[in-house]
Order: C-alpha cells, then structure tokens, then sequence
C-alpha cells in the first residue's frame, strides 16, 4: 500500500528488488516517488533510510509529512515485524531509522500503520494481546510514555484485523 505526503506530492511504496515478474526473495524497500508539475511522477528510487538486507514495508506519512512510519525484519528488532519510523527534513533528506520500541514492538509483527489528524498511531500486530490474528491497535502517548490499546469490538475478530484508514 502506498502512502502520500500530505500535499500529495510524494509518494513512498513497498517493492521487491529483483524485479523480477515472479519475485519470492524476502527483501523488499521502500521506494520514493515525487509527482513534478507537467512532468508527472519521477522514477522511483530506494529510500535511503532502507535495508536491502531486510523485508522494509508498510509504509505511512505522519500527518505533517515529516516522519516515515514503516514496518521492517531488520538486523536489532524485537522479533518478526517491528515498527520503525525515520525522520524527513525540509528538503527531502531521511535520518536514520529508529525501532519504536518494546511499548509497541513485539516477538510478532506490527503492521500496516495509519496516523490520524490528531497524531494518533494505529496499527495491525499479531503480537499483543487480542481477539485472533492480526488485530488493530492504538498506541496512546500518557504522561511521557506509550502505551497501546487493543481497539476491541467491533473493529477485532478473530481472523487478520488490518488496514485501518480514518
């Protein structure tokens, strides 16, 4: 699934590397597209902030645009999928990837993020408690820490819950 900068003018997406038409190597990057006035959208290139060496995907913008959320099997992680976000400056350059941490990674996967208008992280994880599967999560900033909630019923069943757009 991609995901859109705010103003609509960049664009980051999940690609296997080979290019190959029946691609079933484990790594993926993320690639970044800028749609140029009367040029349209330019040739797609690897994020730098991406591993080649690992599965990088799932990407989604903050609200501002200024940090990337994406989910990633890298070397240091917690355990399968684990969210990571990476900030963008001003002029497009990426910093280096951060792992979210043990309040919202898990043994399992964390996915498929989306940030609503008021900065708020949800996300899939078949790692925390929940009612099946993949379930949707928030994670909750409160006094300085993060903590994450289960979203429950009726948004949870027990096959994969995923996908949350607001």
């Amino acid at each position: 699934t991609p995901t859109f900068s705010p103003d609509g003018k960049t664009m980051i997406f999940a690609r296997g590397n080979t290019g190959k038409r029946k691609d079933t190597s484990p790594d993926v990057d993320l690639y970044i597209s800028k749609n140029v006035p009367g040029e349209g959208w330019t040739e797609p290139k690897m994020v730098p902030a991406s591993d080649s060496s690992a599965w990088d995907g799932s990407p989604a913008f903050s609200r501002d645009g200024n940090t990337l959320y994406f989910s990633s099997n890298r070397a240091g992680g917690s355990g399968g999928l684990d969210r990571y976000r990476v900030n963008m400056d001003a002029s497009g350059r990426f910093g280096n990837p951060t792992n979210m941490g043990k309040a919202i990674n898990t043994a399992g996967d964390e996915m498929f993020p989306f940030v609503s208008e008021d900065g708020k992280l949800y996300f899939a994880s078949d790692g925390h408690p929940g009612l099946g599967k993949l379930d949707l999560f928030v994670a909750v900033r409160s006094q300085g820490k993060i903590g994450v909630e289960n979203m429950g019923l009726p948004y949870n069943s027990s096959l994969d819950d995923f996908g949350l757009s607001i």
